[in-house]
């Protein structure tokens, strides 16, 4: 697959995410089922058209989608519909938290599609299967925290109570059901980075001779386990659930976006190199 090809089926996901993104919205606004449908089939081309540019990336550069802003926001961006569609399939009215999912997707591979796209090489010290798993990890930890978001804002909505949104609202699981799977991505997703930390480590270790150094993707890295840590300790030791889980969920998240996408850009740190071209 030619660079032309993939912007070109990388601009038709953008397209395809945002008339998802406006297909949600309508159907909560004005309760069209149609418009639930269309949001729900144009995620799913989204998706399609997102997996085969990023797949035709990888065969081209021979690396999968690890360097630089362009592949870390797309990967981002398909991570969050890939967790949200099998949530979708299984729980059925858990499609009002697409009104929150899709523009997120649209904005992650939307500021993707701005950055440069040309294909960057991986140094020769750096290639290890430890960074396979390091990249993997990451990832699963990304999509799972991104799908307890989703569950604290849909928990979130139903326990404000919007007689606005009452019918639509209580189309929703049952909130233990919410609160249940919110818990459970999160336990998840603190697994998934808490190996990623250490296979990170490992593999920092193998190419720069030393397993921490207090970098500042390392650093914001741990504090948002940390954070998480927090969720899973007032959750398990405390007892808190319900909307005091769900709120400590939804600030949890911008912690992770800004540590993979953010501190790349405002810190002097030697993931910049890889994460910011």
């Amino acid at each position: 697959m030619t660079l032309i090809v993939e912007v070109v089926i990388m601009s038709g996901a953008v397209l395809v995410y945002a008339i998802a993104s406006m297909g949600f919205v309508v159907a909560l606004m004005f309760g069209k089922k149609q418009a639930r449908l269309a949001g729900i089939a144009s995620a799913c081309a989204g998706l399609v058209l997102h997996a085969v540019a990023i797949l035709g990336r990888w065969v081209r550069v021979g690396h999968g989608p690890a360097v630089g802003f362009y592949e870390v926001a797309s990967l981002l961006g398909f991570l969050t519909v890939a967790f949200f569609l099998p949530l979708l399939w299984r729980q059925r009215g858990l499609w009002v938290v697409g009104v929150g999912v899709m523009p997120l997707a649209f904005l992650l591979l939307g500021g993707a599609m701005l950055a440069g796209k040309e294909a960057q090489g991986i140094e020769g010290s750096l290639v290890s299967y430890w960074l396979g798993i390091h990249v993997a990890f990451a990832n699963l930890a990304y999509g799972a925290y991104a799908a307890s978001f989703a569950l604290a804002i849909a928990f979130l909505l139903r326990e404000k109570g919007s007689t606005r949104f009452a019918t639509v609202l209580a189309k929703l699981p049952d909130q233990l059901v919410i609160d249940g799977l919110m818990f459970k991505f999160v336990g998840a997703g603190f697994l998934f980075q808490g190996i990623m930390i250490v296979s990170g480590a490992i593999w920092a270790n193998e190419a720069w001779g030393r397993y921490w150094a207090w970098d500042p993707m390392e650093t914001w890295s741990l504090i948002a386990w940390m954070i998480y840590a927090g969720y899973l300790h007032v959750r398990l030791t405390l007892g808190w659930s319900g909307s005091r889980a769900a709120w400590i969920a939804v600030f949890s998240l911008p912690v992770i976006v800004f540590t993979l996408l953010g501190v790349p850009n405002v810190y002097k740190t030697i993931h910049g190199a890889y994460l910011q071209r």
